[in-house]
């Protein structure tokens, strides 16, 4: 805000409906020289921005009621503002009272009641925040100069930019806007760089790079740094470290996978006991709190995955190099030993550093080969066994896990298929198989552990925090299971109704809708230096050990690991308020990372479909809207919209009580879990949305 503004609301706010005349603001503010000339331009526009109200030429604050919150707009201009409080409804902006905010901005915004209808609805004060400083899009040459359009059709119209003969039209460039758009003149900018043509897939991944705003870059200093680490293990630190190098430890990751950061091993007693071994990569050994590697990890928080494509938290050196735990090579690790009895309950748990070889780099297809076929396996016996021990502690983990209530929902994730040049060719479901769940089992026991054990020590650390579900969420849960014909009665314990209808659904045509449904019941898991223990897991207490590489808030339980094993204070531990914030930061950052790698996987299945364009599938109706439905095809699990405009034989209604679309002639109803078969029509790689129609004929009636 100018200062002009903001004395001029002071001095009108000292008093309820106080108004002043022009020349009587300018006295009490004792204006002068280049203020005073300005003051006709400040106060008109401020009248114009509903800060003020003008009457018979004196001024005074607007009465109407402002609200602060986030302003999303939809394909035709018109906006809805997102208010803080949740339980509010989102408040309509016509497209005339939008002014200059764009999609995503934080807006104050003064609520009016229309005369003809009585409805509420919203008009932009002012911009609080802009999301929007720079934005990806196409550069077009016009005339004497040039324009750039968004790729994301809600952030307006083109930006005015000068010529650049240098760039080709139709290529992707980010743009600087220098001047934001207004109902009368457009957004003015220029290109501060160029990121290729718009068919390149590379380009794609950049564009979602600074769409979200991810660190892509290492620092000049991380940079320099990394040329001094010490790529091999001084005799003096594996003197001082548990040395475990002859202890059978493998990896089991991916096939496309290069940063191993845990490798297990598993001995059965004489007495049916299991003794597991999970050795975690030492990153906090190698990246000193902060340090430029740490500030630079700190920035990015996670790791981001895009298909073919990893935006690294580390540098490679680190990521790739030191701090994965190849096959034959000596790496530095942080370890737990766990003692687990036949019934999979936690006995006692050794935390320590230590020196490992890993002996075998096995892939998830290896590992269910070799359970499943071990007469063909070409792995030599003693690992061979410690496979099939490894699968029987798991299952054992699995069913004491699930007896406590932790929720195990099999949500299949989808593979995008690449040819050698990056692009999209296919998709292809990656189910969780037992290979996948013996290592998960594994790693939720060494992040169990390792957070009982810095609790019981009351050391301060982030723990992984999944809060109770909210009741109205599961209410609405409930309500879409009876839809799909399942039964789902909320009672004192909801981890074990929840567990009864993930079993009741297995099998049945909405087993993935109610999956996804419930996930999207639950809330958000997060960083907290407070317990308040992990829903999902029905875990007291829990924590993330077992990705440093990855994870930031990985490599602070490590530190607090490394300082509860010593002879140090916990005052050298992080202070609680400074965990608290970083708990924060990371959560963020995760989601950040999360929604990244969702648009690009959405883009990239959108590229894939748009080949098959009048191609015909079935799926299962996953939602109904009052503006149509949409279908999850069976066989690349992706989601299409079926308008209501392409139901062309009848005129529809939503109901919301059964979340229903009925028609009006012929009653004719779709609702959720309902079988159809579509044809694809259309696809809007800008939105990410792909348009379905029904194939006559097509309805499978429950």
């Amino acid at each position: 805000m100018l200062p002009l503004e903001h004395k001029i609301l002071v001095l009108l706010g000292q008093r309820q409906k106080l108004s002043l005349a022009r020349r009587e603001i300018s006295e009490r503010l004792n204006l002068h020289g280049g203020e005073r000339k300005l003051l006709t331009k400040v106060l008109k526009q401020m009248v114009r921005g509903g800060q003020l109200e003008e009457r018979k030429g004196r001024y005074r604050r607007t009465r109407q009621k402002t609200v602060e919150g986030v302003l999303s707009l939809a394909d035709k201009g018109f906006g809805f503002l997102h208010l803080d409080d949740e339980q509010q409804e989102d408040l309509f902006i016509p497209e005339r009272h939008i002014d200059t905010a764009m999609d995503g901005d934080r807006v104050l915004v003064s609520s009016h009641v229309s005369r003809r209808d009585k409805r509420s609805y919203g008009k932009i004060v002012k911009v609080l925040q802009r999301v929007h400083q720079r934005l990806i899009g196409h550069y077009k040459q016009r005339g004497k100069g040039g324009e750039v359009w968004p790729l994301d059709q809600k952030l307006g119209r083109a930006v005015q930019v000068g010529k650049y003969p240098e760039i080709p039209s139709g290529n992707v460039v980010e743009v600087e806007i220098d001047r934001y758009a207004s109902t009368v003149s457009p957004a003015r900018g220029h290109i501060v760089e160029q990121l290729g043509a718009a068919d390149n897939p590379q380009v794609d991944i950049e564009t979602v790079i600074r769409s979200y705003d991810l660190p892509h870059v290492f620092s000049p200093a991380t940079v320099v740094q990394t040329e001094t680490i010490e790529t091999t293990i001084p005799d003096a630190e594996t003197v001082r470290r548990m040395d475990l190098r002859n202890l059978s430890l493998i990896t089991i990751d991916g096939a496309t996978a290069k940063d191993f950061d845990d490798a297990v091993a598993l001995r059965k007693e004489a007495d049916g006991s299991f003794r597991l071994w999970v050795c975690i990569a030492d990153v906090a050994h190698y990246v000193e709190t902060g340090s430029a590697i740490d500030q630079d990890a700190l920035d990015r928080g996670t790791s981001v995955y895009f298909p073919g494509y990893c935006l690294p938290m580390l540098p490679e050196i680190l990521s790739n190099g030191i701090c994965s735990l190849k096959p034959q090579e000596d790496r530095l690790v942080m370890t737990v030993e766990m003692h687990i009895d036949p019934h999979g309950v936690p006995l006692e748990s050794r935390f320590y550093q230590a020196i490992i070889r890993s002996q075998a780099r096995l892939t998830y297809v290896q590992v269910d080969e070799y359970l499943t076929t071990p007469e063909q396996a070409d792995l030599k016996k003693p690992l061979l066994d410690q496979l099939e021990e490894m699968a029987e502690l798991a299952k054992i983990l699995t069913r004491m896990r699930l007896a406590r209530g932790s929720l195990d929902m099999d949500l299949p994730e989808v593979e995008i298929l690449l040819d050698d040049q990056g692009h999209p060719v296919d998709l292809m479901k990656i189910e969780r198989t037992q290979s996948h769940r013996l290592i998960e089992e594994f790693m939720l026991a060494a992040n169990e552990a390792t957070a009982r054990f810095l609790r019981d020590k009351d050391w301060s650390f982030l723990y992984r925090i999944h809060e109770d579900p909210d009741l109205l969420k599961l209410q609405e849960l409930q309500q879409l299971a009876a839809e799909c014909g399942i039964g789902l009665v909320l009672g004192k314990n909801p981890q074990k109704a929840l567990q009864k209808l993930l079993a009741d659904a297995v099998g049945r045509p909405e087993e993935r809708l109610i999956n996804q449904q419930l996930l999207r019941s639950l809330r958000r898991a997060s960083y907290s230096p407070i317990n308040s223990g992990h829903f999902g897991l029905a875990a007291e207490s829990y924590c993330h050990f077992t990705s440093p590489i990855r994870r930031y808030p990985d490599l602070i339980v490590h530190r607090v690991l490394k300082l509860a094993l010593s002879d140090r204070p916990k005052a050298t531990s992080v202070s609680d308020g400074k965990l608290e914030n970083l708990g924060r930061e990371c959560s963020a950052k995760e989601q950040r990372a999360v929604k990244a790698e969702r648009s690009l996987i959405d883009l990239r299945s959108c590229q894939v479909i748009a080949s098959r364009i009048g191609d015909e599938f079935s799926g299962t109706i996953s939602s109904v809207t009052e503006f149509g439905f949409f279908v999850e095809l069976d066989e690349l699990y992706i989601d299409g919209l079926v308008h209501i405009s392409a139901l062309q034989d009848d005129y529809f209604h939503f109901d919301p009580t059964t979340i229903t679309l009925i028609g009006e002639r012929r009653h004719q109803s779709y609702r959720i879990g309902m079988r159809v078969r579509i044809r694809v029509k259309k696809v809007e790689m800008w939105r990410r949305r792909i348009d379905f129609v029904l194939v006559n004929g097509s309805l499978q009636q429950k």
